[in-house]
């Protein structure tokens, strides 16, 4: 749960302190008024990066070199002092908990956010590096050593890829990066795999009751040919170290390393066809918005806490169905921030201004 945030030269916020007084927060303002950038400052300080796939050179408020977001979260009944700050012209990125240094992605098991947004259609038709994002920072939320395989993983990678364009790189030189890299690379899929089965469960049983019974479907895709779920790690490693030893000549030729998990992906089926490929724009968003929902309804369940809910404008692309779907999501107990550009009648609840330009409202009756 958030219990405080400061946003300091971030996107629009020269300087803006915030302390939620309810669980259930309406923000409320004309289009360009900073509404999004809001929430955009409570999810990169629950994951360490934006949700709308901006870099962080271009979260830095115009005039100034760098970014800061600070906030406190109380998780498990613990509060804990979370901070990012972005260097522009040293292009460094600094996260600390309680104080101490930490790896970009650690604080997401302290606070586990979930956003609904517009923008949520790339998990069905945008790019594989969007659909990992999302998965791993699932995966990262339940399990916190995720995030610090990742980073080690992408640092050896980097390393390979080094020895990859040095012109005299010998096969002896690549194997010690190619054994950490199996290991490593072991983990990530064991858990990506794992955590996937159970969403697609969940967002299943979501999108069924959404849809009058339709069928969704999901596969993750290894480039690992024979691997199969219910093989432990060690042999995703085996097999791993293989498929690298034979791209070799291959990533000589293009510099860089081709196959692994930074390269996988996953697909989704609607009635047994690629929705990417076969399903209307509708589908496609009925189908990430079981995917978030299934996000909440995991997290929920295995982390036995309430994740931060953001709603990015969500209620204007959906219908009244899928409407009364969010709000039930939002149980008792959720910490819920919204934004709309609707205007609300004094009755509904007491407000209070954020900026000149936003106003708080809280609802009596949620």
């Amino acid at each position: 749960m958030l219990k405080y945030l400061y946003l300091n030269n971030f996107r629009n916020y020269e300087n803006l302190e915030f302390k939620p007084e309810e669980k259930f927060i309406i923000f409320t303002g004309a289009n360009g008024t900073g509404k999004s950038n809001f929430l955009e400052g409570i999810y990169y300080l629950g994951t360490g990066y934006s949700f709308r796939q901006a870099r962080d050179e271009n979260l830095v408020r115009f005039g100034s070199d760098y970014f800061a977001i600070s906030g406190i979260v109380s998780y498990a009944g613990v509060d804990y002092k979370i901070d990012a700050v972005y260097q522009r012209e040293k292009r460094r990125k600094i996260i600390k908990i309680n104080n101490k240094r930490v790896l970009p992605g650690s604080c997401s098991s302290y606070l586990p956010v979930v956003i609904f947004s517009p923008q949520d259609l790339i998990l069905i038709k945008g790019a594989p590096s969007g659909r990992r994002r999302f998965l791993d920072l699932l995966v990262s939320q339940l399990k916190p050593q995720h995030s610090k395989d990742l980073h080690y993983y992408n640092t050896v990678l980097l390393q390979r890829n080094k020895q990859l364009r040095g012109a005299k790189t010998t096969d002896a030189d690549l194997f010690p990066w190619e054994q950490q890299l199996s290991t490593l690379g072991a983990r990530i899929w064991k858990r990506r795999i794992s955590v996937f089965s159970k969403l697609i469960d969940h967002s299943s049983d979501v999108f069924a009751s959404l849809s009058r019974g339709r069928i969704l479907k999901g596969e993750y895709k290894s480039q690992i040919n024979g691997i199969k779920e219910s093989d432990d790690p060690d042999k995703f490693q085996e097999l791993f170290l293989d498929v690298l030893e034979k791209a070799r000549p291959t990533d000589r030729k293009v510099k860089f390393t081709t196959v692994g998990p930074h390269r996988e992906d996953f697909h989704l089926y609607l009635n047994d066809h690629e929705a990417r490929l076969y399903a209307s724009q509708g589908e496609q968003r009925l189908i990430s918005l079981a995917l978030k929902v299934g996000q909440y309804q995991l997290l929920s369940l295995e982390k036995r806490t309430e994740p931060v809910l953001l709603l990015d404008d969500v209620f204007s692309e959906l219908d009244e169905k899928h409407r009364i779907l969010v709000l039930d999501v939002m149980k008792k107990g959720t910490q819920v921030f919204a934004t709309t550009t609707a205007s609300f009648k004094e009755e509904y609840g007491r407000r209070k201004e954020l900026t000149s330009y936003i106003t708080m409202v809280y609802p009596k009756n949620f």
